[in-house]
């Protein structure tokens, strides 16, 4: 695959990675954003649910704190207070007027609901109130735990989880049993007083006190948690505590569905409301409890995770369309992201090309900023010196060629010269004029100097040239200045550019001590300073002026046009040395008017640049 990429052109490889990153970027966000969703759904869903349960959990703490409150009333009812305090104290039997008389009472009380199955005030002896299909007892419920329970709850009423009625009284059949026998029950002591004088006045102590006990139709809670249960697979309990049931979703009288464990409803009945994810017999459930205030009871709803998942809107779907939009833009946006970037490109690639054919004067156009755009203006500034390096050459290799032409006129019969001179000598030393014949001897090594070809030259060479030179001008200036050698000997081996000191030499005498007579004096010395050479060539001449020094270093500097006799040997040295060693090489000038001229000269001295003096 890396392979077949390399192939591509760089806007198809730009693409390509911009694909590639999109694509697993927008999935990932993709992937995260549809779990994120679903489980925000899942939580609103959850959250709707349990809002459910908390409405009917209101409802039914609206009913059931109702009988606490008349439960208080009934304490403070003269009706009642005198029937027990006075009748209840006689020793007669049960009376089905004294019923009736009661029940009208509790039914001022407690209206006929299609949730209440049973409304009963119970003594020792005898029940008073409604008894639907005869199923409560009227006597002997003295041996009844629901009426002990009655007697312990004097602070509070006490509730009582669902439980059969005729089982409770009688010994029935299953087969014969019906959803009305299915009661959960409210009970409590209604310790009777009544108002006399503005006192209070109690039952008397021998007198027996009655329980109410209210008995709800379990279908009650069914009603109230119908609406929760609304996805298939849900069911709900209602729980105590102790994680006794009260009420379930199964068929009444039947096996309930699989409930928590009784540390699951301690935990959530400390918690008091919420929802939660758990796992019943190994299968995912969400439950959303509430806790009912007045009983205490804990209502749950348990819905199948998966089925609640699959009522939220179908975000798979949606998240697959949004993916592929958004990368589908991405790619556009991205294709013309590339072609911006490439331009650039596509265009340096064009300049190389004409490069490489030779056309060193072809501009790129670059507009705007950035890398590219940089590295575009330093191409045509690399294409402006090239051409500039081109053209210097081209001049250089045209002086380079008229030297050698004049250098070759110059070498047109040296033998020719050198006989000449030899006979001259001859003719000198005949007729005694040994100053002639040592001048001869001179101006031919000069001569024999001169005509070798250019290049590198021992300086041993190079400086007996100068003396020679120097010899000369003694006798053409007849004595008035004399020349003072500093030169030390490991120099002499030292490879040096040929004609190195005579130029700045010849200055010093035609320009420095021109207005001199005599006492005129040049120091020309030469050492060795670490991984230089150092040559100084200095007179005490009328100096140079600063102006005209200026323009000595600006022409040699800039290579004008516009030089004087003074720069030629000062440029020519100059420029022959950086050539050969680098810019950080070459000649430098110090002057004053009065002071004389000194001129440094430096050269590098490594093991390549000595020459082999022992087998010269």
């Amino acid at each position: 695959m890396f392979k077949r990429m390399s192939s591509l052109s760089l806007r198809s490889r730009l693409l390509v990675s911009y694909i590639v990153l999109i694509t697993v970027s927008i999935g990932i966000l993709g992937i995260g954003y549809y779990y994120k969703s679903s489980e925000v759904v899942l939580e609103n869903a959850s959250q709707t649910i349990l809002s459910i349960v908390k409405k009917g959990n209101q409802s039914l703490d609206d009913k059931f704190s109702s009988v606490e409150k008349i439960a208080v009333n009934m304490h403070l009812d003269d009706e009642l207070y005198r029937f027990f305090n006075e009748k209840a104290s006689q020793s007669h039997g049960y009376a089905y007027e004294d019923d009736r008389s009661i029940s009208r009472i509790l039914q001022k009380y407690f209206p006929m609901s299609e949730d209440l199955y049973s409304v009963n005030l119970v003594t020792a002896k005898y029940i008073y109130g409604d008894n639907p299909n005869f199923w409560i007892p009227k006597t002997n419920m003295s041996d009844s735990d629901i009426y002990h329970a009655g007697l312990q709850s004097t602070e509070r009423t006490t509730w009582i989880p669902t439980y059969n009625l005729l089982r409770k009284y009688y010994a029935i059949s299953r087969h014969a049993e019906s959803k009305d026998q299915y009661v959960f029950t409210a009970t409590r002591l209604i310790n009777l007083c009544t108002s006399k004088n503005h006192l209070l006045q109690c039952l008397n102590e021998n007198a027996d006190k009655p329980v109410l006990i209210v008995n709800f139709q379990e279908d009650m809670l069914k009603k109230a948690f119908a609406e929760s249960l609304a996805i298939k697979g849900s069911y709900y309990y209602v729980l105590t505590p102790g994680n006794e049931v009260v009420s379930h979703s199964g068929n009444v009288g039947g096996e309930p569905k699989s409930s928590p464990d009784r540390e699951w409803t301690r935990r959530a009945s400390e918690a008091g409301s919420g929802t939660e994810i758990v796992r019943i017999n190994g299968k995912k459930m969400v439950v959303c409890f509430d806790k009912i205030a007045t009983t205490g009871w804990l209502s749950a709803v348990f819905i199948p995770y998966d089925n609640l998942l699959s009522t939220v809107p179908n975000m798979v779907t949606f998240t697959i369309y949004s993916t592929g939009v958004a990368m589908l833009l991405s790619v556009f946006f991205a294709s013309i992201t590339s072609g911006r970037i490439v331009r650039p490109v596509k265009k340096l690639m064009i300049g190389i090309k004409r490069m490489g054919e030779g056309h060193f004067n072809s501009k790129i156009e670059a507009a705007g900023s950035g890398e590219l755009v940089t590295l575009i203006h330093k191409f045509n500034q690399m294409n402006d010196k090239i051409q500039l390096l081109i053209d210097e050459n081209y001049q250089v290799r045209i002086k380079e060629m008229e030297a050698e032409l004049k250098a070759l006129n110059f070498q047109f019969n040296p033998h020719f010269l050198y006989n000449t001179l030899n006979t001259l000598n001859y003719l000198a030393i005949e007729n005694e004029q040994p100053v002639i014949s040592h001048f001869l001897v001179e101006l031919s090594e000069m001569l024999s100097y001169t005509a070798k070809g250019p290049g590198l030259v021992p300086f041993r060479e190079d400086y007996r040239y100068l003396q020679n030179y120097v010899s000369i001008m003694k006798l053409r200036f007849q004595e008035k200045f004399q020349v003072r050698y500093d030169i030390d000997p490991m120099l002499l081996e030292a490879d040096v550019p040929k004609f190195l000191l005579q130029p700045f030499v010849e200055n010093a005498l035609i320009h420095g001590l021109e207005e001199r007579e005599a006492a005129g004096v040049i120091e020309i010395s030469g050492k060795r300073s670490n991984d230089r050479l150092i040559f100084t060539v200095a007179d005490n001449g009328k100096g140079i002026e600063p102006e005209v020094l200026h323009n000595l270093l600006k022409d040699r500097d800039t290579n004008s046009s516009g030089r004087g006799h003074h720069s030629i040997g000062i440029e020519n040295v100059d420029k022959r040395i950086k050539l050969l060693y680098g810019a950080e090489y070459g000649v430098n000038l110090e002057s004053a008017p009065g002071a004389g001229t000194k001129v440094t000269i430096v050269l590098p001295y490594t093991d390549k640049n000595v020459t082999k003096s022992t087998n010269s």
